[in-house]
């Protein structure tokens, strides 16, 4: 039980249906006119975020899509595909402008701030080798799609090996580009020098695989999401645990309000025993913690499969949920819940 009041909020959904397959990766843009998803079909996709209507999809993928991310001013967006390759198009046009192969499953995809750089991390080809995390700058290159239908190659101007037996599963950018900050499948989060590759400080946060990292607006803090059944608010800057909060199933996906004092997960069940289990009892719903009391306060339901990702808008009007089930779910935040009182004492406000 929580000791927060209930909020008496009624969120309807629109319900997105664009992908065959699970959903891996729900994104909302700067300005949060669009929403970016993907999912393990081959058709990364482009939303209005407003009306939910499918505005068109990414071509030339091969495989499962597992991390997609616009750049700052959306022009452009990356893509991160099973198939070994990252990929980079126009936003609105869909031109293909660039691929970038990998030697392994290119897990994650993320741009720093401003359009000029973004990284990736990648699998191990095979037990042998290293898993990557490679920096690009942007190609400046034409990006006439050449015969075959394939874009100019682009390379690394930066590889940074991790750790053996161990790959990288997702990353984030520190404010200035100065450092990368990387989750990992055996629980460790560790932030290296984004020019040199330079290990600077590696902290085991969890017990399981981190799922998801996403920051606040100005990266002042900083969440994970683990299938260790917690989620841990950070400071980006020491690696700090400011916050933990703990559910009883996998967490897949956490995000930050920018406008309430509250964190947003999303997660359930394995997909493995999803067929065994009814809507009711896999616990298949958006959980909402206060980020300062560490309760739960309210939870939104609706899947019919573990959810894998979350965006929210970046000023807080509305958030998506996808799922296993292959379905994202938009909902807009209503007046009950935009106005619901923060309780925070007024002389620990920061103005």
């Amino acid at each position: 039980m929580t000791s927060l009041p209930r909020i008496n909020s009624q969120l309807q959904p629109i319900l997105l249906k664009g992908h065959e397959r699970s959903i891996t990766t729900v994104k909302y843009n700067q300005d949060g006119d669009f929403i970016f998803t993907c999912s393990k079909d081959n058709n990364p996709t482009i939303w209005n975020s407003e009306t939910g209507e499918r505005i068109g999809t990414y071509e030339y993928h091969k495989g499962a899509v597992w991390d997609m991310d616009p750049s700052w001013d959306s022009r452009y967006v990356a893509t991160a595909c099973a198939d070994g390759c990252a990929r980079l198009f126009e936003t609105t046009t869909g031109r293909y402008i660039a691929r970038m192969p990998h030697r392994g499953a290119v897990r994650s995809v993320t741009w720093g701030d401003g359009c000029s750089v973004f990284a990736t991390a990648s699998d191990p080809f095979n037990s042998r080798e290293q898993g990557l995390i490679s920096v690009f700058e942007f190609p400046t290159d034409d990006g006439a799609v050449m015969s075959g239908g394939d874009a100019p190659l682009h390379t690394p101007i930066l590889e940074i090996p991790v750790d053996d037996l161990n790959k990288a599963t997702c990353l984030g950018w520190t404010n200035l580009n100065e450092q990368i900050i990387a989750g990992f499948d055996n629980g460790l989060v560790i932030k290296y020098d984004a020019k040199t590759g330079a290990e600077i400080a590696r902290v085991k946060l969890h017990e399981d695989r981190v799922n998801r990292l996403t920051f606040n607006a100005d990266k002042t803090l900083m969440i994970t999401a683990s299938k260790d059944t917690t989620a841990k608010l950070l400071d980006p800057v020491t690696l700090e645990v400011l916050k933990v909060y703990k559910t009883d199933r996998p967490v897949n996906a956490a995000v930050i309000n920018p406008v309430q004092p509250h964190v947003l997960l999303g997660g359930g069940q394995d997909a493995m025993s999803v067929t065994v289990t009814a809507a009711s009892s896999g616990k298949f719903e958006t959980r909402f913690f206060h980020m300062i009391y560490n309760e739960e306060f309210g939870r939104v339901k609706g899947h019919f499969g573990p959810i894998n990702a979350i965006g929210i808008h970046p000023q807080g009007k509305s958030y998506a949920s996808g799922s296993e089930d292959g379905f994202i779910r938009l909902h807009h935040f209503d007046s009950a819940y935009l106005r619901c009182p923060s309780h925070i004492p007024d002389d620990l406000k920061v103005e």
